[in-house]
């Protein structure tokens, strides 16, 4: 009865994570268009590679941990690209997918202050799920019922998106997972269907004026067809050194769950780190802040990144700032 209970609890936490992919919905500060294809290419100026790893519960066999590689490539003036592939493994069970994302930008508005766009984008997604069922428990244990006779299966899925630039800001609209479950590892009829995710974010780029600190927030509301919703507040910070080639880096992010009247703290997370010319390398620190989450312990993440920029800049500010006026109006021009 014990391993039958162990089973259990680890398919529901591998449904949870599939539903909600974990892995990605945490790192769009790092790359938008994990969230929202529209954001493929952001930077329509420079080519970026990105890596994370993440590891939890150092010392521990089969702890949670995953690896995500991702890169963004303008195509010509008005498409942007953005693939990501990524292998996730949590106990005995193990995820490896790939997601193409593809924007295209309309010119609204351009003049000497005013810049408007609006685009659009569509990605695919392609994944193969596996459980080792044999090494996980006594076969004479295991109930095929569970995951309806298989122990791996491929899933496809699309996701769209819109969004809208103004000078130094943006706002969009994410929405992720949308065709039916079509996974048959999760084929059983008792499996729930699954969750189409709605992502409403806004953010910015900044100077502070007279200060050397570059500011990027970022805001979130994720919300599900199981109304599970959360919102998060993000600030990652450039600061630069006496150095040009040299900068340091951080990032601070705030998770709220939103399903009470007043929610409550699900976790933080803190990142430094520096950079040099073109690329950039950070440490991340996530803790929870219920009892549950605290549980788990906390996790480790290691992220780099690199750009490549048509005209050849390797500041260590991933941006130039032009002064507007004399009045300390700063415009953050995209790197």
């Amino acid at each position: 009865m014990r391993k039958f209970g162990v089973i259990i609890v680890l398919l529901i936490t591998i449904k949870v994570s599939y539903a909600q992919k974990y892995y990605l919905t945490n790192q769009y500060v790092y790359d938008l268009f994990q969230m929202n294809p529209a954001a493929a290419a952001f930077h329509k100026n420079c080519f970026t590679a990105t890596g994370i790893f993440q590891k939890q519960w150092f010392g521990t066999d089969l702890a949670p941990t995953y690896q995500v590689f991702s890169f963004q490539i303008p195509v010509l003036e008005q498409m942007g690209s953005g693939t990501y592939v990524y292998n996730d493994r949590n106990g005995y069970y193990k995820e490896l997918g790939i997601h193409q994302a593809f924007s295209y930008e309309l010119q609204l508005k351009k003049t000497k202050r005013r810049a408007m766009t609006l685009s659009f984008g569509l990605a695919f997604s392609l994944e193969q799920s596996s459980l080792q069922v044999q090494d996980l428990l006594d076969p004479d244990y295991f109930d095929p019922i569970l995951n309806g006779g298989n122990e791996s299966g491929w899933g496809f899925n699309a996701s769209t998106g819109v969004l809208l630039k103004y000078n130094d800001y943006h706002l969009g609209v994410g929405i992720t997972n949308l065709l039916p479950q079509n996974n048959r590892l999760y084929a059983h009829e008792d499996e729930p269907p699954l969750t189409t995710d709605i992502h409403i974010h806004a953010g910015s780029s900044f100077k502070i004026p007279d200060r050397d600190f570059y500011l990027e927030p970022t805001f979130l509301y994720r919300r599900n067809m199981y109304v599970d919703s959360r919102l998060d507040a993000n600030l990652k910070l450039y600061m630069p050194t006496p150095d040009p080639d040299w900068a340091t880096w951080g990032l601070v992010s705030y998770r709220h769950t939103a399903e009470d009247k007043i929610g409550k703290s699900l976790g933080m997370a803190v990142t430094g780190g520096i950079v040099y010319k073109s690329f950039s390398v950070g440490l991340e620190y996530q803790f929870g802040l219920t009892k549950a989450r605290s549980a788990y312990g906390n996790t480790y993440q290691l992220v780099v990144n690199y750009r490549v920029c048509r005209d050849k800049s390797k500041s260590a500010i991933p941006c130039s700032i032009e002064r507007r006026n004399k009045k300390h109006n700063y415009k953050f021009l995209s790197y």
